[in-house]
């Protein structure tokens, strides 16, 4: 295969590039938008049945016309002293231009507006200051999309733009938006704007990478223009896999910040690869044309098979749970495999078609007469000096290096295999982003939980919700979850403030209840009439932060309440259905539904990363010892990430762990990646060993690889270490650990551990024994290759 590509690209180079130009200009003719086409929805990609999901089916049914996914909260605050007059009149008339603004523009999807000025709840929305003399109103605007939709970032955008035009507030009055709604606004914000930096970060790192390494100005930038086209028309593709019949495939709206870190990463590996083994044969004499097509057959087979495991790898994520996760996986995988293809035919021809020029403004390698060809195509091969060191080393003494490699990584291992995720979204902001400060503010004068209340919502055919018998079974489930520690207030058709109905007064009178109460609480005019009174909600309202580690727990709690009272009180056992929905909620079933995912891609990834080993390498016990390697250098790398990030963790908050995309992604994409290196030094020690045996090919192929290796790890972790320059803390956090895993593959795992295993398993593997005696060939003495690959 490999031959005919050779071909192919030296002999009808303007085929392959007219076959490219092709395929590019249908995909941009017929591609949609990026823009049109990307989701990034939480609920939506959360499996049936979850709460959340659930929850909102039942408020859709329920309570169509408060149909609200996310809140944004404008909090007007005075520090000094209670609000005054002029204070409340500034808030009245901003309630009632955002009350103009949902009428004029109702795409922005705003469900409702609530103030202090609505009859029973409206003075909930007022309090004083929990230290100092101070005082606060809330401004509640909720909003259709899900706090991290898009939709919501555009909706709270037009807020800010209105505040900012609306007249000045009275002096001493500060004004701020907060809410599950501001904070994934920001989220998004941040992570448009990450992709800007990442995108430029990468290609001047792997620019500049390249001409340290090249030092010529058109090799270094042959890469690039490959890698650049690839990115291009993988995003193009993938966004043209939506138009599929029957795929249904959805576009994640970080996936492009994935694809071009990943494929600028390890495609611009494949390509070094090839220019390293061309380089080298064109030292060893042989013709442009010869060198180029020894350099595809050579090397064409590891590119594909290392390419193949970083696919698989990806590729398995086809099978999580998490429809972000399902997706992201196999989207990456298209564009590796896009990338590999550019740098097996679009590179080769354009180190065909440049010749000598490419290396300018050196001389190409060449063969001096006279001069040891083998030590000629060494000196191509950067740092080629240090790793013959290093091989040599490796082996004098394999167990000594091997003892103390694993010495080193072992205690960041034990650190990195203890370490828990985090799921709060306001950490994964800068404290400097408004929805963070405005939440500091609310902490001042309200629970925390105002931010994002939890809604409890039910379902019973047979219970009429309205009538007293429901509001006094609702009263004993409410009674229940009051006493709960970090629930501050429960809030109800029975207690609609938050308090007991015996504090209520005559709050509970038909002339206040039945028009201001029971809409809020009870389906009074659902979308089935069928249904009518029978769905009922419960607010909850946490002390701590809706996405704090402590909501998620208190909600587990609450589930576990309410089941219990559903399954004992006789009137409520015929509740058919029950779902959760806020913020509080969505990060739950985010946190359940990706530890689900990555346990089972820890077994579906490995062992399809390893099954192409076998096949590959054909020796079982070193490919289980090389995905050994890799994963100790996978909980090498958390570890270390935990440290240096709790170390750097700043602010009044305690530090709570790495999020948790770190551990999912770092996993998948390191063991692919790692086993991708392992596979390009393999596949060199078996060709060396065919002709030196097991010791001085394994010596051989260290030497030959190592330069280039260490060179492509170098741009593989200066492109993930771009990933810092964002904006989420999720993605410093990610671009650092993978940045740090592929060092450490490159630098320890690869030359040292491997090789060292290599040399210990053939010095102590069986000899065969003639006349009572141990045969031992000399080194470099092959008789049977079947010996050699033993």
């Amino acid at each position: 295969m490999f031959k005919s590509l050779a071909d192919l690209v030296t002999r009808r180079g303007w085929l392959v590039v007219l076959i490219w130009l092709i395929a590019v200009g249908i995909l941009y003719r017929f591609a949609p938008s990026w823009e049109t086409v990307s989701k990034d929805d939480d609920v939506s990609f959360f499996p049936a049945g979850y709460p959340s999901v659930v929850g909102q089916s039942l408020l859709k049914r329920g309570f169509p016309g408060e149909v609200a996914s996310s809140q944004a909260v404008i909090v007007t605050a005075r520090e000094d002293g209670p609000l005054s007059q002029d204070d409340f009149r500034f808030i009245a008339e901003l309630s009632a231009a955002i009350t103009q603004l949902k009428k004029a523009e109702s795409t922005l999807g705003i469900r409702q507006i609530v103030d202090y000025r609505l009859p029973v709840l409206g003075p909930r929305l007022i309090g004083d200051a929990r230290e100092g003399k101070g005082q606060a109103a809330l401004i509640l605007v909720s909003l259709n999309g899900t706090y991290i939709a898009k939709q919501t970032r555009i909706a709270v955008d037009r807020l800010h733009r209105l505040i900012d035009d609306f007249r000045r507030p009275p002096p001493g009055l500060r004004l701020s938006i907060t809410g599950s709604a501001a904070v994934g606004r920001d989220m998004n914000r941040a992570a448009a704007s990450s992709v800007s930096t990442t995108t430029y970060a990468t290609i001047g790192l792997v620019v500049l990478i390249l001409l340290v390494v090249y030092r010529s100005p058109l090799l270094a930038l042959l890469p690039l223009a490959t890698i650049s086209l690839s990115v291009w028309t993988s995003l193009l593709a993938i966004a043209s896999l939506t138009l599929l019949p029957g795929l249904r495939f959805q576009v994640i709206t970080i996936t492009n910040i994935f694809v071009i870190v990943v494929l600028f990463g390890a495609g611009t590996d494949y390509c070094l690869f090839l220019i390293a083994r061309y380089r080298e044969e064109l030292a060893r004499g042989r013709s442009g044309t010869d060198a180029l097509r020894e350099a595809i057959e050579q090397v064409g087979g590891a590119l594909v098979a290392s390419a193949g495991t970083v696919i698989v790898g990806l590729g398995m994520l086809w099978f999580s749970s998490f429809a972000k996760i399902q997706y992201t996986g196999p989207a990456i995988a298209l564009s590796l495999a896009i990338g590999l293809l550019a740098a097996l035919t679009l590179a080769p021809v354009l180190l065909h078609r440049l010749r000598g020029a490419v290396f300018f403004p050196f001389r190409p390698p060449h063969h001096e007469k006279g001069a040891d060809r083998d030590q000629e195509s060494l000196a191509q091969i950067p740092l080629s000096a240090f790793w013959e060191s290093v091989a040599s080393f490796v082996i004098r003494r394999p167990g000594l290096i091997l003892l103390l490699s694993l010495g080193a990584l072992a205690p960041f291992a034990l650190i990195g295999a203890r370490t828990s995720s985090n799921y709060s979204q306001l950490t994964d902001l800068s404290q400097d982003q408004p929805s963070v400060i405005g939440a500091k503010i609310v902490r001042g004068y309200f629970a925390a939980g105002e931010l994002g209340p939890t809604t409890l919502i039910l379902h019973h055919p047979g219970l009429d919700f309205r009538s007293e018998v429901g509001r006094v079974e609702t009263e004993k489930l409410c009674k229940k979850l009051a006493q709960h520690p970090n629930i501050t207030e429960v809030r109800s058709v029975s207690r609609p403030l938050g308090l007991p109905p015996e504090n209520l007064g005559e709050i509970l009178s038909d002339r206040i209840r039945r028009p201001f109460v029971d809409p809020r609480y009870v389906g009074i005019s659902p979308v089935d009439a069928s249904d009518r009174n029978h769905i009922s909600r419960i607010d909850l309202i946490f002390k701590s932060d809706p996405f704090a580690d402590a909501s998620l727990l208190s909600l587990d709690e609450v589930r576990r309440i309410v089941g219990d009272h559903l399954s004992t009180d006789p009137a409520m056992k015929g509740v058919v259905a029950q779902g959760v929905i806020g913020s509080t909620s969505m990060v739950a079933d985010l946190k359940n539904v990706t530890t689900e995912d990555e346990y089972r891609m820890y077994y579906l990834v490995t062992l399809g990363v390893y099954v192409i080993l076998v096949v590959l390498l054909k020796r079982p016990l070193i490919c289980l010892y090389l995905i050994a390697t890799v994963i100790l250098g996978y909980l090498a790398s958390l570890g270390m990430t935990e440290l240096v990030f709790r170390y750097l963790h700043e602010g009044p908050d305690p530090w709570v762990g790495l999020d948790w995309k770190v551990s999912f992604f770092l996993f998948v994409i390191l063991v692919a990646v790692g086993e991708d290196y392992n596979i390009f030094l393999m596949s060199r020690v078996i060709e060396e060993e065919k002709k030196h045996g097991v010791i001085e090919g394994t010596r051989q192929a260290i030497m030959h690889t190592g330069g280039i290796i260490s060179s492509c790890g170098l741009i593989m972790a200066g492109t993930f270490g771009s990933m810092i320059t964002g904006n989420l803390t999720a993605l410093r956090e990610l671009g650092f650990a993978l940045a740090l895993g592929v060092l450490l593959d490159t630098f320890i795992v690869r030359p040292v551990l491997v090789p060292a295993f290599l040399v210990i398993l053939d010095r102590y593997r069986p000899r065969p024994i003639h006349n009572g005696q141990v045969m031992v060939k000399p080194v470099g003495v092959v008789d049977d290759p079947r010996d050699a690959q033993a």
